[in-house]
């Protein structure tokens, strides 16, 4: 089996040199380079746009499709696309300021994010009684009181506040913040890394994620 580089050398070869280009524009106080680098960003920059629109395209087409199949599909795919064509007709022409658009936001998008959270929830619920009957370990043990302690922490149980679980100042929340930065910055860290091997990969030809 030939290596990655070797399968098809000139889209290799042009990621290589792109991707060298735009690094060194970055480290070195040249013009040119410089230049170079931001033409190639926003060439960058252009074709992911267009990625989006043919995405979005793509989205369109499938459910469109749909339409002619079971009455079960094509309830959701029509909901989706009067959906769609509404959001687009009303940002595009009454604006994003807009009080009926602010309305849409407040009283239709943010109630689905939040059923969103609950499914979310329910999945953890589900998942920490999976993890109590097949394993139960130290790790099943902190994921349980964690669990417990952020429902509780969350809502007062009958109006009740507990002073060391409720409140900004209470001693869950401080350490929720501390613990919660703490997991996003490590889950931070950890995306930089990966982007970097992944980057080094590909300018070595390692990868090709253009292509086969």
């Amino acid at each position: 089996m030939k290596p990655a580089f070797l399968r098809s050398p000139f889209s290799t070869l042009i990621t290589l040199l792109t991707g060298l280009i735009v690094l060194l524009g970055y480290f070195l106080d040249f013009e040119p380079l410089r230049e170079w680098r931001f033409r190639f960003l926003q060439w960058a920059i252009l074709l992911a746009a267009v990625a989006l629109f043919l995405g979005v395209f793509n989205l369109l087409r499938v459910h469109w499709g749909r339409l002619s199949e079971s009455p079960s599909k094509a309830v959701y795919s029509l909901t989706f696309l009067g959906g769609f064509v509404s959001a687009v007709l009303m940002a595009g022409w009454l604006g994003i300021q807009h009080s009926l658009t602010r309305a849409v936001v407040d009283y239709v998008i943010l109630p689905i994010e939040a059923s969103l959270f609950v499914i979310i929830l329910v999945t953890l619920l589900y998942a920490l009684t999976r993890l109590l009957q097949h394993r139960l370990s130290v790790f099943s043990f902190v994921f349980l009181v964690t669990v417990l302690l952020s429902l509780i922490a969350s809502i007062p149980l009958l109006g009740i506040e507990i002073p060391l679980l409720h409140g900004r100042d209470s001693l869950f929340s401080i350490a929720l913040r501390i613990l919660g930065t703490a997991g996003v910055r490590g889950l931070l860290i950890g995306v930089a890394l990966g982007s970097v091997v992944t980057g080094i990969r590909v300018l070595f030809g390692l990868e090709r994620p253009h292509g086969d």
